[in-house]
């Protein structure tokens, strides 16, 4: 087994610009380029800073940690897959791979800093997210900058590398470059409309008339009126005053909403927001507010990432092969729409009556493993006496199973005979009080609405009896 080893390298404080313009995306670009990415680095955290962005990249890095999670054991690994999922949240916090996920689908890259502590005998990672911006590419090589602004070579088992759309450039493909437009346009509009309403906040008075005296009192008069409800002007004196068009918010309001509606999209791949109107169970779904194939792609790179750069140097310092490192699964298949299956089930029984009473000869069995539905295998739903198939008397079966029916709600209409009978008879202590007790309970019960009950039933059942004898020897 390994040694421990322990990743003392500091990271270098976040950097932050105040004010970012179209020139200055350009010369992030430009930076990016020469495999420098601390420019992107910075550009990207400023774009957390905005709601949209940072909403719409916890719905699609949340939904996929939310997801259900299992450990597949490689061939003969089972013991070691158990190993790991025992300590699996402790060693990948929710935060952690928020973090690393988030980097990485902004820039192109994630990157950690990795710890190997022993506990009972083995190597345990420890993960620390880093901001990617300390990374720097030189003569094809990935280097890190520490918080002395050195740079040294990732040695393998204390770096962890998370690059979600490929190892190449992947800065190019970083969601920085489709965000930093909406964005910018997003912040200047706000900007604008705050000095709109900056300058519409305050009263700019335009006056007219004579000159003199008159009009040194009546500026001077102007000039206090923050502080006055009004005032009267002299004869020939007139005041307007100035105030932007009502309309004018209108152009910075569409201009928010459609780098709204850009970023959303860039992100989640749809127009899916994060402000859904309504309570809707579907809308709220992960599986629906991010595209299937981006959040199928999440699922697959993370995946490989953590067992490629974490878990088959897990297996190789403790069970001596990297072969044996499990793979972390999340399952991007939507669950099941529980209300939408009823809905289904009801019509398909429906429809299963109708052939019935039409006489086709449908194999319910097959049909029922069709929609998933557990079938008795060598017992049927319905056994006659006889020892014959129930297709061979469709409408003895049918008009059996009226009559049941019609019997359990004749009783459902009847008053219960039996409730608490047995508790009160074993307190009666002579045969009077038996009797005093069962005249008792069913005083209330009227025998002529008992007998109209009962003989409803008959008919109906005598009835059905009739159609069902028909319907067989028709067939």
């Amino acid at each position: 087994m390994a040694k421990e080893k322990v990743n003392t390298y500091q990271e270098p404080r976040g950097w932050l610009r105040a004010e970012w313009t179209p020139a200055e995306v350009r010369t992030v670009w430009a930076i990016a380029q020469q495999g420098d990415m601390r420019p992107v680095a910075e550009l990207a955290r400023a774009i957390l800073g905005d709601d949209r962005a940072q909403g719409v990249l916890s719905v699609r890095v949340r939904g996929l940690l939310g997801l259900p999670f299992t450990l597949e054991p490689a061939p003969g690994g089972e013991r070691w897959a158990k190993l790991l999922e025992e300590r699996w949240w402790s060693l990948f916090p929710e935060e952690a791979l928020h973090d690393l996920m988030v980097w990485a689908l902004l820039t192109g890259v994630g990157l950690a800093a990795l710890s190997w502590v022993e506990e009972d005998g083995l190597l345990w990672p420890k993960l620390d997210v880093w901001n990617p911006g300390a990374l720097v590419m030189r003569d094809g090589a990935w280097r890190v900058r520490d918080a002395t602004g050195q740079e040294h070579l990732l040695e393998r088992g204390m770096w962890l590398l998370y690059t979600p759309y490929g190892p190449k450039r992947p800065w190019e493909k970083g969601l920085w470059r489709t965000l930093a437009l909406p964005w910018l346009v997003k912040l200047d509009a706000i900007r604008y409309w705050a000095r709109d309403n900056e300058v519409g906040a305050l009263r700019v008075a335009y006056t007219d008339g004579p000159t003199g005296e008159t009009g040194k009192e009546l500026a001077q008069l102007l000039a206090d009126l923050g502080g006055d409800t009004g005032l009267v002007l002299p004869e020939g004196w007139r005041l307007d005053v100035l105030s932007p068009s009502a309309e004018v918010w209108r152009s910075k309001a569409e201009a928010i909403a459609w780098a709204d509606r850009a970023m959303t999209i860039a992100i989640l791949g749809q127009n899916l927001t994060t402000d859904v109107q309504g309570g809707s169970y579907a809308a709220a779904r992960v599986h629906e507010a991010v595209r299937a194939d981006l959040l199928e792609a999440d699922v697959e790179t993370l995946a490989t990432g953590l067992r490629n750069g974490v878990l088959a140097l897990w297996a190789e310092w403790n069970a001596g092969d990297p072969a044996l490192a499990p793979w972390p699964r999340w399952d991007p298949r939507p669950p099941e729409d529980l209300a939408a299956r009823a809905e289904t089930l009801q019509r398909l029984a429906q429809a299963v009556a109708t052939f019935a009473q039409a006489g086709a000869n449908v194999d319910l069995d097959a049909l029922l493993e069709e929609y998933g539905l557990p079938v008795r295998k060598g017992q049927g739903l319905v056994r006659l006496a006889s020892g014959d198939p129930p297709q061979e008397a469709p409408g003895f079966v049918q008009g059996q199973l009226y009559a049941d029916a019609l019997a359990d709600r004749l009783l459902s209409r009847l008053p219960d005979p039996l409730a608490g009978l047995e508790a009160e008879l074993a307190q009666a202590q002579s045969y009077e009080e038996v009797r005093g007790l069962l005249m008792r309970r069913f005083r209330e019960a009227s025998p002529e609405e008992v007998a109209a009950l009962t003989e409803r039933a008959l008919v109906l059942a005598g009835l059905a009896g009739r159609y069902s004898v028909i319907r067989d020897v028709e067939r």
